[in-house]
């Protein structure tokens, strides 16, 4: 570095003496198979088993190029320039006016694809990973575009580790969801910057309701992976994370509705509740479907926090204790110690649980259970979607397992729609009843048999029941009843 001194800055550093690099032009005939071919060859150097394309809106380090742009070409220089980070659209890009393809066989600009360049490395990547791995895999990109979601995850890029960021991934996720890109999440305890220990902790709690749920740090930051915070910080954040894996099937059936109807897996509450003005507004709420409600500190030094909830019934997800009928259309103020983050189950739904571990290849093989709300009619309804979980086009195969919950004052049904893929050995173990009408109970049958009063009870206070140890094969129907 004898020629020119940067002090230290990256632009600089970048421009001089860094490796260059080029960008793919992914529509041009043979550059997706080339990319293929790449990630196949890597593979067998560095096993991985998915791939996360970063930078690729595409983002330089270099304004346009090391031979810098033509700027008297109108496509660098329009009349109206939108809001963008330096003084030329090229700035942390690339060139608007060089060719690039919009089709196999025709030739734009850089200009008119700019938006589409994270969109068209999309499938070629989703295509490589699992050529690579032999398995569906799993693509996170950066740069997206609406629709992207039919071949890719994305995380909501660099934040900082502030209280106003982590409410406004509420809101970035919310945003996708509607463009159709539902696999989504934020950096969890921030990007930039050394984080608190309370803010990574509350971080942490909504963080396990991320669909796309990962803590990722800066170079050269203080560490914030929930070990370095200490055992009790530790234990907290195991414990949201146990929550989570215990409702895995619960947003694995999501995902599917939103493979296969389009629809979202987190959801704003007006999405349920459009005819209810006072949740159009709603952004540091949200819900997993239209059934789980999750409500999350996010502000500094609170032990508590205001919930909307809507005018229908709605059950502590914790205890089973129903939210009192006059904070139905009102706000409530919900206590949220430090290690709690409030969660709330809407009547009228089934929700498929499974046992938590400390990864999906152990939790797969525990039991089920489930925890039917009763709605205001005392019926219920929910669904489980489940498959191998690595194998690619399940669905479209019809290699899937499907089935449908239905449970009414004193009864839950389970009925198999579709059952090409084995269930075997795993079971339905415990049901847990939210909003009983009745808890004079006596007797508790699966299938015509009486089951065994020690495994069940009666909380009266909540008006729940609680069976347990069921051993039902998962894959059968069933019939569950009380009186």
């Amino acid at each position: 570095m004898n020629e020119i001194d940067c002090g230290g800055d990256w632009d600089c550093e970048v421009e001089n003496y860094r490796a260059h690099t080029v960008f793919p032009d992914w529509v041009k005939p043979g550059a997706s198979d080339w990319w293929v071919n790449e990630a196949v060859h890597f593979h067998k150097t560095l096993a991985f088993d998915g791939l996360w394309i970063d930078m690729n809106e595409p983002a330089n380090f270099v304004k346009g190029s090391v031979e810098g742009c033509n700027y008297n070409d109108p496509l660098e220089s329009p009349p109206y320039k939108p809001r963008i980070w330096g003084d030329v659209l090229a700035d942390k890009t690339v060139c608007m006016a060089v060719p690039t393809y919009d089709t196999p066989t025709t030739i734009t600009t850089q200009y008119n694809m700019h938006s589409l360049f994270g969109f068209t490395q999309s499938e070629p990547s989703v295509r490589a990973a699992q050529s690579s791995t032999g398995k569906r895999s799993i693509v996170i990109s950066r740069s997206t575009f609406p629709s992207s979601g039919k071949y890719v995850g994305h995380w909501l890029g660099d934040n900082s580790s502030i209280w106003s960021h982590m409410h406004k991934s509420i809101i970035g996720m919310l945003e996708f969801g509607l463009f159709g890109i539902p696999y989504i999440g934020a950096d969890i305890c921030g990007f930039f910057g050394n984080v608190a220990e309370e803010l990574c902790l509350r971080w942490m709690q909504l963080g396990a309701f991320y669909p796309y749920c990962r803590n990722h740090n800066g170079l050269d930051n203080t560490p914030q992976d929930p070990a370095a915070f200490g055992p009790e910080f530790a234990a907290a954040a195991r414990d949201v994370l146990h929550t989570r894996y215990t409702m895995l099937p619960y947003l694995y059936t999501l995902f599917y509705d939103a493979h296969t109807r389009g629809t979202t897996v987190v959801r704003p509450l007006m999405h349920e509740f459009a005819s209810d003005s006072l949740t159009w507004g709603i952004d540091r709420q949200f819900l997993w479907g239209g059934g789980l409600l999750i409500t999350p500190v996010l502000d500094e030094g609170m032990l508590n926090v205001d919930g909307y909830f809507p005018d229908t019934r709605w059950f502590d997800y914790y205890t089973g204790a129903e939210i009192p009928v006059s904070s139905r259309g009102n706000y409530a103020n919900l206590d949220a110690p430090i290690d709690f983050i409030p969660l709330h189950v809407r009547g009228g739904y089934i929700i498929p649980t499974q046992q938590p571990s400390n990864s999906t290849v152990f939790s797969r093989q525990l039991p089920f259970g489930l925890i039917v709300a009763l709605g205001d009619d005392y019926t219920a309804a929910g669904t489980l979607f489940w498959d191998e979980g690595d194998t690619v086009d399940t669905i479209e195969n019809n290699e899937y397992f499907l089935e449908l919950f239905d449970a009414t004052e004193n009864l839950v049904n389970g009925k198999i729609m579709v059952s090409s893929y084995s269930m075997d050995p795993l079971v339905l173990d415990d049901v847990t009843v939210f909003g009983l009408n009745d808890v004079a109970i006596t007797t508790v049958t699966m299938e015509g048999v009486t089951v065994d009063p020690m495994n069940w009870s009666v909380d009266e206070t909540n008006k729940k029941l609680t069976i347990n140890n069921l051993k039902h094969p998962i894959g059968s129907a069933f019939k569950l009843s009380w009186s």
